[in-house]
């Protein structure tokens, strides 16, 4: 009995102590460094399968009480490998942290979900917040200029707030939008102007349609996903963003200034004379016009002569007065952090953007707050909250074109002494018709201001009823309220120069937008872990209602100054257009991701879209897409190729999605307002009309996609990149159908065209060198896209519009113009006409009178049938062939420097820079202009006589096309983070200071011009210098 308890007690105690030493804990402390071996601050540090841990301080070193004697730690950082760790038998560690350069476990935001890079089957870039540090600019989205293949982006005015055009891989649709779907945090969201660079965690541009079509309708033109940044368990961080920018004009066009614009006038006035004789005699004349003549009798009301100013030099330049060097400045203040309950991510901002013209000015206000709570192991919720506040003051745009047509022979205000903010003064009489664009610099006389508020927030809910599912309900808000007012006195240059009265338009309006949505992700493991599998599904609906009000009127000959747009008591007969429209959409779709052994991938999906915008028995489309995937480099007989060869993958994806972006009851006859009038005694009374023939049958326009990508990776990740052609077809496009001859419309919309596209895309980063103290990496980029009209309305093979036009064959975007070949020299008509004849058997052409005169445009007969007409027009191409971005960035010990440079091959633009050119008294653009001693000049001689000049107000726009090959040095960046050593007693984990160069170099083949917006004559584009400095605590 004794031996049998003797043995329970021994057998119990030795329970205990294995209990015991199953239990046993205690600190763990350690050092993190990079490669390199300096310490790294923020990294994760925790222990497996718990909330236990922290992050290293400044000096990379952690402490750990309470650990498990038989735990392992989870070593993470953004942009490292992973690592664990094992503390059995060790309390102290020491931990090197490895670059993820192969970067295929990252994650990359899809549609509704996450999936990580090695597993994806479609078309994907990815914009990390580490690339957006240095945009220095208003819109985030001016970081993915040069950095995504298959993205066209520019920038067309330098104005605040200036739109940037985006698209992805080409056009498709002809009437509706071709603008990508942006999202924020899963939300549609639109303009990224309300939106601070630093609170991007990353941006995903989805472009094939296997990735797209899960948003059905909507992602026919590529999805752009910006995530915003979230806090994490661990310190709370500090982080301060502030830069101040110099700014100033790139290449810009000019006016004759100066001796030269004497010059320019004595050209013009010499010319008829020397024709005359010219068509007297056959020979040209020689006759010459002096400076004294040509200035005298011009006089300005303060007595002062044309004379005297070109006698003393004191002449007047314009663009000094109207565009000025400006500044702008921005501020943003960040804090996250959190626990393993709550994390949270809160800014604030404050930008002050001038613009380059006088008085154009935004400042924005913005805060931001992420919240994410977790409940239990089984619920998580959190909300996302935007508020922006924007207050534009807005300039003219023709004040910009009116002064290229001053005269630097006058003074800017006619009475030396006169109160320039005075609104009563007069212009010069001598250039009246083109009347002074100081009218708008006095404080009042032109007003435009835009005020918006806007609410952007979503709240989550999330649950994890079983291990690898969760559901997600989702609803968010967009509300916006903007008051757009405008005044505009009657001594206001627009205004004045057409003996108008003074005007005010008041536009208030309203947006609301809700999104719900549900969905249930599901994600499995089979068969020994072989088989892996994610399933989603989802449900969503989105309702949108936009209401507003404009009055408009006269104001009489009366000055109001500031503020006037604000009171509409002022408008005689106010004229009030309400507007109310309202869409709604409701959607479901699925998706299924299957991968075996990690070699083989295989993705499908489909949505289903119902849409208010179309008629019944048109509302639903149904959007699928299938992608596989083949991962080459897992294959067993790669093996030996390991050691250079880290990543090789094919993909091949189909998918059909939809675009359905045209404005409310399209399907529907619609009516305007107008006024009948009695014959017999003049009244009136109001009324109605039809103003456009309502279709039943509008349905969806719907893209066909084929994608084949090539993804690899050398030398363990060091070298990367993507190779992607892809093919496309649109058809049921939205277009004009002749209507039938009884109705009382012309056309109406509908489902007619057809379209293709092709492109091919690269991609390729590299590390060139990587040591302890100097490295440079390289990211290049290339677009090759191609689009064509296949079909329009049947028998319809060329739809002109102006000067564009629709062919069948030809590109979507294509101007269809007249041919210049400069102009003509003399005696170059005899030549040519001889030569004619010959062809033509001795025929006479039959061009229209002055055709061929010296110093006219030269347009082309381009079918050689002896007239010109229609048919002489040609294609001129309006997208480029090639676009190409290279990034280079060097670090040495602390400093770094990063060079962006840009080029876009192949295309044309429509400088439309002659348009302000006009033979009435006015000064021109400083252009290249045909004389007897610069015969064969672009542009013909300002002393046109009146019955020459058809061949030029005709023709005008022959003359503006240029080829739009540039190329650009985008940013030079130049940055430093000071030593931790420096700064740590300040409790500052890291600061960097930095300055940039932004858009300082441009190559181009026109002369005073940036090819980069397009042809338009508004707002020049800006160069920057900026400084600005990061602290994060």
């Amino acid at each position: 009995m004794y031996l049998q308890i003797k043995r329970a007690t021994l057998a119990a105690l030795l329970c205990l102590c294995c209990f015991v030493g199953a239990f046993a804990q205690k600190t763990v402390s350690g050092n993190v460094k990079d490669a390199a071996g300096e310490p790294m601050i923020g990294v994760s540090v925790i222990v497996d399968g718990t909330s236990i841990g922290g992050v290293t301080d400044l000096d990379g070193n952690f402490t750990i009480p309470n650990v498990p004697d038989n735990a392992t730690l989870k070593v993470s950082y953004v942009g490292y490998r992973e690592q664990k760790i094992s503390v059995a038998g060790k309390s102290s560690l020491n931990i090197t942290m490895k670059e993820d350069n192969q970067n295929l476990d990252e994650l990359v935001v899809i549609g509704y979900a996450v999936q990580k890079k090695r597993d994806l089957t479609g078309s994907v870039s990815s914009i990390k917040a580490g690339d957006l540090k240095d945009v220095a600019a208003p819109n985030a989205m001016q970081a993915m200029q040069a950095k995504v293949p298959g993205m066209n982006l520019t920038q067309a005015s330098g104005e605040t707030g200036g739109k940037l055009n985006i698209n992805l891989r080409g056009a498709r649709s002809l009437l509706a939008s071709n603008d990508p779907l942006i999202l924020v945090d899963g939300v549609e969201y639109g303009s990224t102007l309300d939106l601070n660079p630093s609170d991007i965690e990353s941006m995903d541009i989805l472009k094939d349609a296997s990735s797209t079509a899960i948003y059905g309708t909507r992602g026919a033109n590529g999805v752009i996903i910006i995530t915003t940044k979230r806090g994490k368990a661990g310190k709370t961080n500090v982080s301060l963003n502030v830069y101040n920018s110099w700014n100033s004009a790139t290449a810009t066009p000019h006016a004759f200034y100066g001796d030269r614009e004497v010059r320019f006038m004595q050209d013009k006035a010499e010319y008829p004379l020397n024709y005359k004789d010219y068509v007297q005699t056959g020979t040209w004349g020689t006759q010459t016009v002096t400076p004294e003549t040509v200035l005298a009798g011009y006089a300005l009301e303060d007595n002062t002569t044309a004379q005297s100013i070109y006698e003393d030099k004191s002449y007047t330049d314009w663009s000094d007065l109207i565009i000025r060097n400006s500044t702008s400045q921005n501020n943003e203040v960040g804090v996250n952090g959190g626990n393993d309950k709550t994390n949270f991510a809160v800014s604030l901002g404050l930008m002050k953007d001038r613009g380059l013209m006088k008085r154009d000015q935004m400042t924005r206000y913005n805060g931001k707050a992420n919240i994410d709570h977790k409940i239990s192991n089984y619920v998580k919720v959190g909300t996302s909250l935007l508020f922006t506040y924007k207050d534009w003051n807005r300039r003219n745009t023709g004040v910009y074109t009116q002064m290229l047509k001053m005269t630097s022979i006058t003074h800017p205000y006619l009475y030396p002494g006169t109160d320039k903010e005075s609104i009563n003064y007069q212009p010069n009489p001598w250039y009246e018709p083109h009347c002074s664009p100081m009218l708008d610099e006095v404080p009042g006389a032109f007003q435009h201001n835009v005020e918006s508020t806007r609410f952007f927030g979503n709240v989550y809910g999330e649950l994890y009823p079983v291990k690898g599912m969760v559901f997600r309900s989702q609803f968010a808000v967009d509300r916006n309220d903007a008051r757009d007012g405008m005044y505009q006195d009657y001594l206001s240059q627009g205004r004045y120069q057409a003996g108008q009265t003074s005007i005010i338009d008041l536009n208030k309006y309203h947006s609301t937008s809700f999104t719900w949505d549900n969905t249930l992700n599901y994600t499995t493991d089979f068969g020994g872990s072989k088989h892996s599998a994610t399933f989603l599904l989802g449900h969503e609906m989105t309702q949108s209602v936009l209401e507003g009000t404009d009055i408009y009127g006269d104001a009489g000959k009366n000055h109001y100054y500031k503020s006037a747009y604000n009171d509409v008591s002022k408008i005689s007969s106010p004229k009030l257009t309400p507007t109310y429209v309202k869409q709604s959409m409701v959607s479901f779709f699925g998706r299924a991701n299957y991968s075996y052994a990690d070699k083989y991938l295989l993705t499908a999906s489909l949505r289903a879209d119902g849409s208010s915008v179309l008629a019944q028995g048109h509302k639903w489309g149904y959007f699928p897409s299938v992608a596989a995937g083949w991962r080459i480099t897992e294959e067993d007989f790669m093996k030996g190729t390991a050691s250079w060869l880290s990543n090789l993958k094919l993909r091949a994806s189909w998918g059909l999605s939809g675009n359905a972006a045209i404005d409310p009851y399209q399907t529907l006859a619609q009516l305007s307002p107008t006024t009948y009038y009695y014959y017999a005694d003049g009244s009136s009374i109001p009324g109605k009309l039809p103003s456009s023939m309502a279709n039943e049958d509008l349905t969806w326009e719907k893209t066909s996609s084929f994608d084949l990508g090539l993804d690899y990776g050398f030398l363990n990740g060091r070298i990367n990149g993507t190779v992607d052609l892809y093919w496309s077809n649109t058809y049921d496009l939205l277009f004009y159908k002749t209507a039938p001859a009884s109705s009382v419309f012309t056309s109406v919309i509908s489902n007619v065209g057809k379209t293709k596209g092709f492109g091919v895309e690269f991609a390729l980063n590299a590390d060139i060198i990587r040591s302890k103290d100097f490295n440079w990496n390289a990211n290049l980029t290339y677009t090759h896209f191609a689009d064509e009209v296949k079909e329009l309305t049947e028998g319809v093979k060329r739809y002109p519009r102006d000067n564009t036009a629709l062919v069948i064959g030809e590109p979507v975007h294509a101007f269809y113009d007249y041919k210049a070949d400069n102009t003509w020299k003399i005696g170059e008509y005899k030549t040519y006409l001889e030569n004619w004849k010959a062809r033509h058997n001795g025929q006479e052409p039959s061009y229209a009178a002055n055709y061929g005169d010296p110093g006219t445009p030269k347009i082309v007969d381009v079918n050689d049938d002896g007239t010109i007409d229609a048919e002489d027009r040609v294609i001129y191409k309006r997208d480029p062939d090639h676009i190409f971005g290279l990034t280079n960035t060097f670090s040495y010990k602390n400093f770094s420097l990063s060079v962006q440079m840009y080029a876009r091959l192949g295309g044309y633009i429509q400088y439309q820079l002659s348009n302000n050119m006009n033979f009435e008294t006015a000064n021109w653009a400083d252009v290249d202009y045909w004389t007897p001693t610069n015969q064969g000049a672009k542009f013909p001689n300002p002393g046109l006589t009146s019955a020459q000049q058809k061949w030029y107000t005709q023709y005008r726009s022959a003359l503006q096309y240029e080829k739009a090959d540039y190329f650009k040095v985008k940013d030079i960046t130049l940055s430093y983070n000071l030593p931790k050593s420096l700064i740590k007693k300040a409790y500052i984990s890291n600061c960097r200071v930095y300055g940039s160069l932004k858009n300082f170099f441009t190559i181009s083949g026109i002369d005073n011009y940036d090819p980069e917006r397009g042809g338009a004559v508004t707002f020049p584009l800006q160069k920057q210098v900026v400084l600005g400095i990061n602290v994060e605590f």
